[in-house]
């Protein structure tokens, strides 16, 4: 997944680590925020008899720079999209799939994702890029790529963006139609232009859960480009119920999450239980309602309520469907070098405004 958020917590994961701090009758998950449910990880605790300590990251570099580190041996689970699970499991970081002890669950997976994390990490969560907006601040839903990109006078000054080489340019090129993967120099050149002149319009390339819940002027995001689950996690920080989230209707980009094992952990088998625990149908589906962000077992989705069933995060239409762009697209060196230096510039230049 491309899921980018910023790297506020990077000093306090080393200082974890490094300062020991961690003990041995603990299962660490190295993860984003908010990605399990307060109660599914009590009633793990209780099952097991075992502490769950919850190591978050905010931006994907922190979380690959902490698993590449050879100071971190704590790590037992990493949350990961399937390119690094793919690209770490063959560097033997990850234990394979097919070496787990306990994976009676794991029938449960929708085809749609049972393969989509393999052969080093077993699927989790799937959702898609989009727009969260405040119902309370915004008039109109916003329903198109458009309503960022050629924003509406009450929405200048209060959009929040992200930063990231794929999803920071990809409603730029889904409304023109063309491959968000593109190695079109030209093109690209051209969104980027495009995006300088959106700048005065922003309000953050800050990640809007890490904007609401550190920046005092919080008040002021009223809409931003963002993941399905994202609001519930919005709401929780405002202490309201006014964030929502939306798939505009050109089409958008998919993501799936990943659980894999570390092969340098001391406890392998309470890890994979840990994985083949959380796929159990009642508590998949549980765990997927509380966060509000869809899970990749199957025999989940009969069990959540019909609100859910119905929200927008969750229930996609065949039109929708055939309109997602999954992240599983290579890039090449040039590519993502030239990307990066797109978006990194678009921040400087926020910035210096």
């Amino acid at each position: 997944m491309n899921r980018m958020r910023n790297s506020t917590h990077a000093l306090w994961i080393a200082a974890c680590f490094i300062g020991s701090t961690c003990t041995a009758q603990t299962l660490n998950i190295l993860t984003w925020q908010a990605e399990f449910a307060d109660e599914t990880i009590r009633q793990w605790e209780e099952r097991s008899g075992v502490r769950v300590n919850q190591i978050y990251f905010d931006q994907e570099e922190v979380r690959n720079t902490i698993l590449l580190s050879s100071e971190v041996s704590d790590i037992d689970i990493v949350t990961i999209d399937p390119s690094t699970a793919e690209y770490a499991g063959e560097r033997d970081i990850f234990v394979p799939v097919e070496q787990y002890q306990n994976t009676a669950n794991f029938r449960h997976f929708d085809p749609l994702w049972a393969g989509s994390c393999a052969p080093y990490a077993a699927p989790y969560l799937w959702g898609t890029l989009g727009i969260v907006y405040r119902k309370d601040r915004v008039g109109k839903v916003p329903n198109s790529w458009r309503d960022l990109l050629e924003p509406s006078e009450e929405l200048i000054g209060h959009i929040g963006w992200v930063e990231n080489y794929v999803d920071t340019l990809a409603p730029a090129f889904i409304l023109r139609n063309q491959s968000v993967v593109t190695d079109d120099e030209d093109l690209l050149k051209e969104v980027f232009e495009q995006m300088k002149g959106l700048l005065p319009n922003i309000l953050t390339f800050e990640y809007a859960i890490s904007y609401l819940g550190e920046y005092p002027d919080s008040d002021d995001l009223h809409i931003a480009l963002a993941y399905s689950g994202d609001q519930q996690e919005l709401n929780k920080l405002s202490n309201s119920d006014q964030w929502e989230y939306v798939v505009p209707e050109e089409g958008s980009m998919v993501w799936t999450e990943c659980l894999a094992v570390l092969q340098h952990s001391e406890k392998q088998a309470l890890a994979m239980d840990f994985i083949n625990f959380i796929n159990t149908p009642e508590v998949a589906a549980a765990n997927s309602e509380a966060i509000l962000i869809p899970s990749s077992n199957a025999a989940a989705a009969a069990l959540q309520s019909e609100a859910v069933r119905n929200n927008p995060a969750f229930t996609l239409s065949e039109e929708q469907l055939e309109k997602l762009i999954h992240y599983d697209a290579e890039f090449s060196v040039r590519n993502i070098l030239l990307r990066d230096r797109i978006t990194s510039t678009l921040v400087e230049l926020h910035e210096s405004q």
